[in-house]
């Protein structure tokens, strides 16, 4: 990322963002808003970022609330969608940007399909990588129903890893064992299935201080610089991404969005991974019958939950194409 910029904006909420800039070849272009997931920054779109230098799009990548060089407040409350986005919107405001594509990937790309919902004006495109757009719910989540509506819909409850990030206990679990966390989250073969489906067995596996062989991207390199960054920072900030769904602040600022907001009505493009076994590609099917994504394509890459550490030389390419045949619409459309 030595080719973006690194700059810090504190918003109107007191939280102090870091982000890194680059201008563009055509400024007048959308921007390319990078939101990272769990439990990444900015550096998750290192490896795909030659392909997007090679169009002539702006870009930001911030470390989004909880990461790298942004706050992390310790209140799950203040990771709720409305305001996340709104200090996204912010940032872009402070750079004079009118328009963005929002691009996003597991968490970043739940906060990218959101950035539709409370700020529409400014969207002009949707790239989503693993993780299908859902629109907000009518009732309150319920991590117990979610895993028994899994559980009978695909023979898995594929959000049982939630339990222990949840809980009160979770940060200092995590914090304690980082190599055996790190083993885990880039795990080779079926650990991500075998660890986050079933119920008990990545708190088992953390416990345990179990080690596994990891996936060819998980080199001595980025380990140390994993295990560093948590050492650091800690993780209060990434869990509460979680505690704000459990505990229902997205819900609480979205009950109310009129239903005829959830369509996200500019083009999308969804890039699935043929080997996540929690973020199946199948699910962005759901939002197409449902109606709220109608100008959706779907793309999909043999990877794990991590497509841009492990293939970047496939979803790179993908992106690239999609958004360099958009550019003529975007360069065309008044910014």
């Amino acid at each position: 990322m030595d080719t973006l910029t690194k700059k810090t904006f504190t918003t109107s909420r007191d939280l102090t963002y870091t982000y890194y800039h680059h201008g563009g070849s055509n400024p007048a272009l959308p921007t390319l808003l990078l939101q990272h997931g769990f439990p990444d920054d900015h550096n998750l779109w290192a490896p795909v970022l030659p392909y997007l230098l090679e169009l002539p799009y702006p870009i930001i990548a911030p470390d989004l609330l909880g990461y790298g060089g942004t706050s992390k407040p310790a209140n799950a409350r203040t990771y709720n969608s409305k305001g996340m986005t709104t200090d996204l919107i912010e940032i872009i405001d402070h750079e004079k940007i009118q328009k963005i594509i929002s691009i996003g990937h597991d968490w970043g790309a739940f906060l990218a399909g959101r950035m539709w919902l409370w700020h529409p004006k400014r969207v002009v495109a949707v790239v989503l990588l693993n993780v299908a757009y859902t629109p907000p719910s009518n009732e309150p989540f319920n991590l117990t129903k979610s895993n028994e509506i899994l559980k009978k819909l695909t023979g898995l409850p594929r959000l049982s890893y939630w339990e222990p990030f949840i809980s009160d206990y979770g940060v200092k679990l995590l914090e304690d064992n980082l190599e055996t966390v790190y083993s885990g989250n880039n795990g080779d073969g079926n650990t991500m299935e075998d660890l986050l489906c079933h119920k008990g067995a990545l708190e088992k596996f953390i416990r345990e201080g179990k080690i596994v062989p990891t996936k060819a991207y998980a080199d001595s390199a980025l380990k140390e610089e994993w295990i560093s960054r948590f050492r650091r920072d800690g993780f209060t900030g990434p869990l509460n991404w979680y505690k704000a769904q459990a505990g229902n602040h997205h819900f609480d600022v979205e009950k109310d969005v009129p239903k005829e907001r959830f369509p996200i009505t500019v083009p999308v493009l969804f890039i699935g991974a043929s080997k996540d076994p929690v973020c199946m590609t199948q699910n962005i099917y759901m939002g197409q019958k449902a109606g709220v994504l109608p100008d959706l394509k779907v793309e999909e890459v043999e990877s794990g939950h991590w497509q841009t550490l492990e293939v970047p030389e496939k979803t790179g390419p993908i992106m690239k194409k999609w958004l360099g045949e958009k550019e003529g619409v975007f360069g065309k459309t008044k910014i």
